[in-house]
């Protein structure tokens, strides 16, 4: 992304005479063309981002073509193949058939708040009370367990009304950003209210790390607890034999978070929300209309998120299943594991960088090498900065055990084993570049 010379200057009139299509476009690219993250691009490994497969870009496209409603099954077909693709990533995730309903959102962090306003209608019931209907004020303390819950979590907490205060922290295993079981049923056994939410992570955003979703799911169930598993990217990590073992158990969850614009590589935004309780939730997003009519054999779903007006997000999500199936998918996962791995295996021979916990699945935490008395922090993020001005590649910062460190993420279908020479050298060299500014400044 180059933004030199990009006026970030805001404009208060807009002009009284229009420049056309072609001029709007044009003015555009002109003014702000070269200032956009490059993506979808195969080197790309910031935050957990998947490119666009062409498949599922061509169903974008057609969908502003289209320009569909998704309410309810007597607008168009658009709910029909919702409802379809719904089932197909139930399938894809090996869960059993029709057990799961849900919806597809703007991304995981409203499929968070969809999933989570479901088990607060879930937490309601405990004690005898409709929620949705009868406010918080009627309920009991709602407490929430977990032990490394992503930012969202939080964020949809505090928009439900449950409150940020009542999220209970479990400890991890030690070194890990896992729960520690004897310690949630420690945390459970303690709690006075009788509405209970676990939270566990299937892929924690910094290290990919999974909780071990059966232990957890048999702790909810004997002490009555709802389970939500937040899999935003990791879920799809169980289309794969090698990697399925990291989500035993998932099928027995409550509500779960998946996102499609992460591995599933269709264009933002795209979330999906499941649940094995679609009544609460349907309950908890209910607002019929008298204008809007509600019969047919498929959701209307409107009455299953936050939006009334939905775009089709299902089409593009159908298009790229449809065109590249299981098999297809699965060699997906296992190509940016794979590709991972051997940059995994380059740090650990490296004398410049260190890995700072193993490899779970897609996502590898390292950090430069101690040198001397330098500033570690200063002097990792000046290699970062040199790392990403390349063009080569994009890495993004995060905070691992207090200490800031590179992080790499594969999500792209288009990133091969090709792309791990080109990284290494990248690498390599800022790290060379480093050291003759060291003995030039000494």
């Amino acid at each position: 992304m180059d933004t030199r010379d990009i006026s970030r200057t805001l404009e208060h009139t807009l002009p009284e005479e229009g420049l056309g299509s072609l001029g709007a476009l044009n003015a555009y690219w002109e003014n702000y063309g070269t200032a956009h993250t490059r993506s979808t691009g195969s080197r790309y490994f910031g935050f957990v981002t998947g490119g666009v497969t062409p498949a599922a870009l061509a169903g974008d496209w057609l969908v502003s073509v289209i320009d569909q409603n998704v309410a309810t099954e007597r607008h168009s077909v658009a709910a029909f193949i919702e409802s379809q693709v719904l089932a197909f990533i139930s399938d894809l995730l090996n869960l059993p058939a029709g057990l799961f309903q849900g919806v597809l959102t703007t991304g995981a962090t409203a499929a968070n708040l969809v999933a989570l306003s479901t088990a607060r209608e879930w937490c309601g019931e405990q004690a005898g009370l409709h929620i949705a209907h009868d406010g918080l004020s009627a309920s009991l303390p709602i407490m929430v367990f977990g032990a490394a819950p992503h930012s969202s979590i939080i964020k949809s907490l505090g928009v439900l009304g449950i409150g940020r205060k009542n999220i209970v922290t479990v400890r991890s295993v030690p070194g890990r950003e896992v729960m520690d079981l004897q310690a949630l049923e420690a945390a459970l056994q303690g709690c006075t209210s009788p509405a209970r939410i676990v939270v566990a992570s299937a892929g924690t955003v910094n290290a990919g790390e999974f909780d071990d979703i059966q232990g957890i799911a048999r702790l909810c169930r004997t002490y009555n607890a709802w389970l939500h598993v937040d899999a935003a990217f990791g879920a799809f990590a169980r289309c794969s034999p090698v990697y399925e073992h990291l989500l035993q158990g998932l099928e027995y969850a409550d509500s779960i978070t998946a996102d499609a614009h992460k591995w599933l590589n269709v264009p933002y935004d795209c979330g999906i929300a499941l649940t094995r309780h679609p009544a609460l939730h349907e309950r908890s997003f209910s607002a019929d209309a008298p204008y809007v009519p509600m019969d047919g054999r498929f959701p209307a779903f409107m009455n299953r998120g936050v939006e009334q007006s939905r775009r089709y997000r299902a089409l593009p999500v159908w298009m790229t299943l449809m065109a590249y199936g299981k098999s297809g998918y699965r060699a997906l996962i296992e190509r940016n594991c794979e590709f991972v791995r051997h940059i995994e295996s380059w740090i650990d021979h490296s004398s410049h960088y260190e890995k700072l916990c193993p490899v779970y699945l897609n996502i590898l935490m390292f950090r430069c090498k101690s040198v001397g008395d330098r500033n570690h922090e200063t002097h990792s993020e000046t290699v970062l900065r040199r790392i990403n001005a390349t063009g080569k590649l994009f890495l993004t910062p995060s905070v691992y055990n207090g200490e800031k460190v590179f992080r790499l993420a594969a999500c792209n279908w288009m990133t091969t084993l090709d792309d791990v020479e080109v990284v290494v050298c990248a690498l390599q060299q800022a790290m060379e570049i480093d050291e003759r500014e060291a003995v030039f400044t000494r």
